[in-house]
């Protein structure tokens, strides 16, 4: 079996009301070579059903509930592509993304992951604010082999783990690129789990800067 040159990986909890436009939108790249992996973190409603009936065939697998870093682990784990990208259930990806990502991965060989601008929408995806750059998991690609060498997400925070991976990234020397280009549509809604839960957002994020200030002190 050859090796795919992307790997997909969605991480849903009771995602059925967005599930189907995210993996639209990675349906809707310009890039055949993907493998698509979901894996379903102990959702009480239709989602790994959705994910299994949809076009592009992902592979669906079940763990019990853990949170979106295991989830997201256990995809690296079954993940075979030369490059990763990630989307949550409730996000979108703009078209042309992927390959737009891919281009400048591969003009610079020595590029280990590159993140790009993200718009923040409401529910219908109207844009709530102008683009900007982020680190976040959904405005990520990166060689796997990168990925592999900084290791799995932080699974001891519910929140900030793509922040502190990002600082792991950092001390291993990978190289980062930040791209002018829109990757990500991400869709604020009263269920993102940040906004349900901002007590525990604030202090997995302060544990996460002060470790990051450790490692690089």
């Amino acid at each position: 079996m050859s090796q795919p040159l992307v790997s997909v990986i969605l991480a849903v909890r009771d995602g059925e009301k967005y599930l189907g436009g995210a993996l639209d939108s990675v349906a809707a790249q310009d890039v055949s070579d993907l493998e698509v992996i979901v894996v379903d973190d102990g959702s009480k409603d239709t989602s790994a059903e959705i994910a299994r009936r949809h076009s592009l065939a992902p592979r669906v697998v079940s763990q019990e509930l853990l949170n979106p870093s295991a989830a997201l682990n256990h995809g690296i784990a079954l993940a075979r592509g030369r490059y990763l990208a990630f989307i949550d259930s409730d996000d979108v990806w703009p078209g042309g993304r992927l390959k737009v990502m891919l281009a400048a991965m591969e003009r610079d060989p020595a590029i280990d992951c590159v993140f790009g601008n993200v718009v923040n929408t409401d529910e219908t995806l109207t844009p709530i604010a102008p683009p900007r750059p982020a680190r976040l998991i959904g405005a990520l690609l990166v060689k796997r082999s990168a990925a592999l060498q900084v290791g799995a997400f932080r699974t001891d925070v519910t929140h900030a783990s793509i922040v502190d991976w990002s600082s792991r990234a950092l001390a291993a020397g990978l190289r980062f690129e930040v791209l002018d280009a829109l990757v990500l549509l991400r869709r604020i809604h009263g269920d993102n789990i940040g906004i349900r839960d901002r007590p525990t957002a604030r202090s997995d994020l302060l544990r996460v800067i002060r470790d990051h200030r450790k490692r690089m002190s």
